[in-house]
């Protein structure tokens, strides 16, 4: 009976043995969990700018649903291409408006299918952004004009003469306003935003600002923010505000700031030093007090290499921005969480800039 039990025992642990090993065993790495995508929204439109004079830009589509990427989906639905230099891209309704400016067309898309509706030609007109109020679009224009154009009929319907180079443009309190940028006319740059009343469409006032004003973009129904960018030399970028109601500069932060976006109450800027080819900052604005309340924004550690557009989803604060790179090769797509660390990021075309959010 001992030696039963003996026997018994030694088989026992022999059969044991393998079980005790594996559990001793430390656990495989388990691979990191893929990023979550932005679900508040359905996809990103990127309108890549291409280099101008190669005819080469493209609008790129990005599914959040699936992760799927389409880098020229406009070429796949109407099989040819957008034209040269992709400037700005906005929806309106059930449309997309493109700007090529170099192309001098305003390509008009649905913004479901993405086959297009409508090329609307401005020859010789070099148009740069678009803005809408009340079933108009308005386009800003590199020959001194201002383009309204009826959204149901996609006609122009008139021009006004604003200043040197139109560039950005906004509506605020029932106005719009554009930055007369100048910027082809170095070294007599612009320095005026124009009001013009919608209802006369002709210029009620030049508002002086700080030489070659650029992007410029409202807060409500009560501000007006525009980014002048100097003479990249001697003068140096600055960021202003307008008030819509007396039309002045009631504040100037002197901040170095090429682009921006808004969310709520605040203003995420940033800057880039295109002599030196290398970025500086991406900073966060409260508007409410016009006090800067995060000096770096990116909190992670993410290095971006040439910051060429900047997006806020209105839904839930992610800011999205765009990576140019060299300028030669396909640029990227950053999101990031409203504290500043990365989401995901995925690869875009060639100098992507604008951006519009599917829902």
């Amino acid at each position: 009976m001992r030696l039963w039990n003996l026997l018994r025992n030694n088989l026992l642990w022999l059969l044991l043995l393998p079980l005790l090993v594996l559990s001793c065993k430390p656990d495989p790495p388990q691979p990191e969990p893929e990023p979550v995508p932005d679900v508040s929204a359905s996809g990103l439109y990127i309108l890549n700018e291409g280099l101008f004079q190669h005819n080469n830009s493209s609008l790129s589509y990005y599914n959040f649903r699936d992760g799927s990427f389409t880098e020229n989906i406009f070429l796949d639905v109407n099989h040819r291409g957008l034209g040269d230099v992709g400037n700005d891209l906005q929806q309106y309704g059930s449309k997309l408006y493109i700007v090529v400016n170099n192309s001098n067309i305003v390509e008009v898309v649905d913004v479901n299918t993405v086959q297009s509706l409508k090329t609307i030609s401005l020859s010789g007109k070099q148009p740069r952004y678009v803005t809408f109020l009340d079933n108009k679009a308005y386009v800003s224009c590199f020959d001194g004009d201002v383009v309204r154009i009826d959204t149901a009929s996609l006609q122009v319907e008139s021009t006004v003469h604003t200043g040197l180079n139109p560039d950005g443009i906004c509506v605020c309190n029932g106005k719009i306003y554009v930055s007369n940028s100048g910027g082809l006319n170095a070294p007599n740059y612009g320095n005026t935003v124009s009001v013009i009343d919608p209802a006369s469409f002709t210029v009620t006032k030049n508002i002086t600002v700080d030489i070659n004003p650029t992007r410029i973009k409202s807060w409500g129904n009560r501000y007006v923010y525009v980014v002048s960018n100097g003479d990249y030399y001697s003068v140096p970028a600055n960021f202003q505000k307008i008030d819509a109601q007396s039309d002045e500069v009631v504040k100037t932060y002197n901040l170095e700031v090429v682009n921006f976006d808004i969310y709520q109450n605040l203003a995420y800027i940033y800057t880039y030093d295109y002599t030196s080819m290398t970025s500086a900052w991406i900073k966060v604005l409260d508007l409410e007090t016009d006090e800067v309340i995060k000096d770096q924004f990116i909190s992670d550690g993410t290095q971006l290499k040439t910051p060429y557009g900047i997006k806020v989803n209105p839904l839930n604060g992610d800011v999205y921005i765009t990576d140019a790179g060299t300028f030669t090769t396909n640029g990227d797509v950053y999101c990031f969480d409203n504290q500043g660390r990365k989401k995901f990021s995925f690869e875009a075309g060639l100098n992507p800039q604008a951006m519009v959010f599917s829902y």
